[in-house]
Order: C-alpha cells, then structure tokens, then sequence
C-alpha cells in the first residue's frame, strides 16, 4: 500500500478526546461549533418566514431545497477540487462567499424587499458555496491531527454539528420571539467571521495531492468507480442517502408541523428541532463512549430502526410534548448511523480519492434532505402532515430490512481498510460483484 493509504489507517487504539491535543484542531472545533449555530439559526429561520409568507408546505419544501439541492450538482466538482487543492483554501473561499450571502439575506430582510423568490435566490447561492465547502471540509478534518487521532477528530467534528444543531435551532426560537428574523440572520453572518479567522491561524499537516491536468469529470469518474468496487463504501453512501430522504428530511417540515399540528408559537418551533439537535448531541457521546466497544453495523442498525420509530412516534404524537420526544429519539438515533456511516467511509479510503469519495457520500446526504423534503411537502399537501410523517418512518423502516437482508447485516461497515481491499480483490478474482455483502 502506498503511504497516502497507510496514512488513512488509523491507530488501534485512542482515547475518545485524543483529537483536542492538537491545537489547530481545538480552534477550529471551537469556531466551527458558533459558526455552525449560526447557520442552524439561518436554517430554522428561513423555513419559519417563509411559512409566514406563503402559508404553503410546497414552498417549504421548495425552500429547503433550493438550500441543500445546488450541494448536489457541485458534488463531482466539489470532490475533484478537494482531492486537486489545498483543502483549507477551498474552505475559506467557500466560508466567505456564504458570509456575503448571509449579509445579503439580512439586508433584503431589514430593507423589506425580501419575497419567496429572492430569498430562494441567495439560498441557492449559498448552497452552492455550502455544497463546495462541505467536501472539502470533511477531508480537512483528517489533516489537524496525528493519523493516529483520526477516528477521535472524525467523531468530535460529528459532536460539534450536532451540537450546533441543538444550540442552533434553540437561540433561533428565542432570538425569533424576541428579536425578529433579521437579528437571527445577522448573527449567522457574523459567525462566518471566527471560521475565517481560525483558517488564518492554523496549520493542517502536509498531504500530496493529485496534479490538477486530469478533465475533472474524468477525475471524478475515477472516484465513482473507486467507490463501486467496495461494498463498504457503496452500503455507506446509500445508506445516508435514505436515512436523508425518508428521515431527516422530515425535520425540515417542522415549522407546519408547529403550527398546523401542534398550534404552538415561534419558541416552541426552534424547540422542535432543537430537540432533534439535543438528542443527537446524547448520541455524539454515546458514540465517544462506546464507539470503540461496539461494532459500528449494529450501531448503525440500531440507529435505523429507532430514527424509524421516533418519526412514526413523531407523526402520531397527540401531544407537542410527545412530539419533541419522538425528535429526540430520531435525533439521537441519527447520530448513530451518521457517525458510524462516516467513520467507516474516512477509516477506509487512501488520501488520493479521500475528498471525491466524501463528495459522494455527501451527495447522498445533500440529495436526500431537499429530495425528501420537497416530495413530502408535496405529498403532505394532499395527505396531511401526520400521513407524511408516519409514512416516511414506515418506508425507512423498509430499507433498513432489505440493507440488512443484502448487505449481510450490514457487516462491512465493520471492515478494516485491509479488510475492505481484501473483498474488493476476492471478488475480482472470482468475477463476482464487491457490493453484495456476502462473505
């Protein structure tokens, strides 16, 4: 193997907080964890004033997939540039152009000229630089710390989104009944302002990218078929794929879901999905604590069939109260699979396909949430909410029995990188598919 590969491999053993000796990944931790709250309160604010605006679920829906949809077109792009450039460049110009958007959606907000249209329009702008940034992103992390540290950094970088994703939403409920959507963007602006600051400070460890004379459809194409020849890789990324379109997705109806279902104001929407976010932070240390002592298939498998449970309990709760129980099981069992999902992918994949193979998982994720949410706004205009919620949890429920049935109980995620290479070469020989899961 080469050393790109054996770089990716990380130490059999470390503690769960091995990651925060480096100092350049606690700085970048610590900005991304204020700037990442700053988005969450973008993104449960948009939702809230566009429902305001339109009372429809369909241009909910819309809304939130024109924020995460571009992330899917530019992912074969978002790949190839984090496998061709330094990873911390790619990051800070993608940070900043999301800054100015931020700013543009408060001054059409503060200026009264925002309308569903425009402010579709710096989504989408937003969402292209997010969709960019997101790749190479995730291939960063890997560079702030010893390899040896890796699974750790991988892990608290989980802890750290889902952490915003609880503080994010919750400042959002109380900053929108206090102070109005345009204080709850302005402060996601800002946030954009420590990134860049800690992109200034830090100094990622060295790696050797591919020359950039490669057409980057065929360089991504490269990565695509990386990807297809194992079945570890290829279980990941479908995987997300429907846990975003028939799960998490669904948390973007939460502002109807508020109003038409549970006929509670603007503070106890962000608490809606800011108990999503809490029970995944309980799941980030579930994961911390026993991600070492517990095979990562029935991590994963556990965290399917309760995110299934939690959104039918979600759907049927007679109750807000019940309702933000069911968010929190869905929350937490999200974390499960996600972390699990992505930890197997960043353990298995040499330094030179590490950004476009991330850039297809994140695509799965990335398709799924706009896909997902836009269908069931949709879906929910002619059914109901409840219907919809219930109905998503039910066919999540379905995968999860075939991805066990043919991916052999989901055992390669549990693969190691030798392991993984192994079967890929097994199945060559034979003339037999990599992806069946079949030992």
């Amino acid at each position: 193997m080469t050393e790109a590969v054996s770089a990716a491999v990380p130490a059999p053993k470390t503690t769960p907080y091995a990651a925060f000796r480096s100092r350049d990944y606690s700085i970048f931790w610590i900005s991304a964890l204020v700037s990442n709250s700053g988005t969450w309160m973008q993104t449960i604010t948009v939702p809230y004033v566009i429902f305001q605006l339109t009372h429809s679920t369909t241009w909910v829906g819309f809304t939130a997939f024109m924020a995460f949809g571009p992330a899917l077109f530019v992912g074969p792009l978002a790949g190839s540039l984090a496998d061709r450039f330094p990873r911390k460049t790619v990051v800070l110009v993608t940070q900043l152009i999301m800054m100015l958007a931020a700013f543009a959606l408060y001054g059409f907000w503060v200026s009264g000229i925002a309308t569903p249209w425009n402010i579709v329009v710096i989504l989408g702008i937003s969402g292209t630089a997010s969709g960019i940034s997101i790749a190479a992103w995730q291939s960063f992390v890997p560079q702030l710390v010893p390899p040896e540290d890796m699974v750790s950094a991988i892990r608290l970088n989980s802890m750290q989104f889902t952490a915003a994703r609880a503080f994010g939403p919750a400042l959002a409920g109380i900053v929108l009944a206090e102070l109005g959507p345009a204080t709850a963007f302005l402060c996601n602006a800002v946030s954009f302002l420590l990134v860049a600051a800690a992109l200034l400070a830090i100094h990622p460890r060295s790696i050797v990218l591919a020359a950039g004379n490669t057409p980057f459809v065929q360089h991504f194409r490269a990565g695509l078929a990386y990807v297809r020849e194992r079945r570890a890789l290829v279980l990941a990324v479908l995987t997300v794929t429907m846990l975003s379109f028939f799960g998490s997705s669904l948390v973007q109806l939460s502002a109807p879901l508020a109003h038409d279902v549970f006929d509670v104001g603007k503070a106890e929407y962000g608490l809606l999905v800011a108990f999503f976010g809490a029970g995944a932070l309980v799941g980030s240390f579930v994961t911390l604590a026993y991600g070492d002592r517990v095979r990562r298939s029935r991590m994963a498998l556990s965290g399917l069939v309760g995110f299934s449970a939690g959104e039918v309990l979600l759907g049927a709760a007679p109750t807000f109260v019940i309702g933000l129980a069911g968010l929190t099981v869905m929350g937490l069992s999200y974390l499960l699979v996600a972390v699990s999902l992505n930890t197997s992918i960043q353990a298995r994949v040499d330094e030179g396909h590490r950004g476009r193979v991330l850039s297809i998982y994140l695509m799965g994720l990335l398709a799924g949430v706009p896909l997902g949410a836009l269908l069931a706004g949709a879906v929910a205009e002619s059914v109901g909410l409840r219907a919809t919620v219930i109905g998503g949890g039910v066919l999540l429920l379905a995968f999860t029995a075939f991805a066990f049935s043919v991916f052999h109980r989901l055992t390669p995620l549990d693969e190691t990188l030798e392991e993984t290479e192994r079967v890929r070469t097994d199945a060559l020989l034979t003339n037999q598919p990599a992806i069946a899961g079949v030992d």
